[in-house]
């Protein structure tokens, strides 16, 4: 999505995680990465990293001076990273929604979002049928982008 916003030649290289990646933009070995804020803090924290954007649609909270992607001119991307929690397909509804309201309360307790924000984790809390219009969306708009792309 950047290299076509951006209008660039880049090469994507496939690592099997962030912190093959990490390491490799640290050995100086590729320029970049796009990565978890929860695995570079540590980095960025001492100095051996540089946020230079957010591909978030907002400005990630541990980060309010780091502008998005759509900020620096290219456009609507979002790629935000995200744990989901999943039950299988036939459920019984009203698992499904103890379930929803159970996530919903723990992700609103304090105590849950301290220990969340010391991982660098920032939930949101979008759960149900919020959720699945979420997965939907982007897999809508991957499928579009990978067809642009002819990838």
């Amino acid at each position: 999505m950047l290299k076509r916003a951006a209008k660039v030649d880049m090469t994507f290289v496939p690592y099997p995680g962030n912190a093959p990646a990490l390491d490799t933009v640290l050995g100086q070995q590729v320029t970049s990465m796009f990565g978890t804020y929860a695995n570079v803090a540590p980095h960025l924290k001492v100095g051996t990293l540089r946020a230079l954007a957010v591909a978030n649609g907002s400005r990630a909270e541990p980060l309010p001076d780091v502008p998005t992607l759509a900020e620096e001119g290219y456009g609507h991307i979002d790629a935000d990273a995200w744990f989901g929690a999943f039950a299988p397909a036939h459920t019984p509804e009203q698992v499904t929604s103890a379930l929803d309201g159970l996530l919903n309360t723990a992700l609103k307790d304090s105590a849950v979002k301290e220990k969340l924000g010391i991982q660098g984790l920032y939930p949101v809390g979008t759960c149900g049928a919020d959720f699945a219009a979420y997965l939907k969306k982007q897999h809508e708009e991957y499928s579009r982008i990978i067809a642009e792309a002819n990838i």
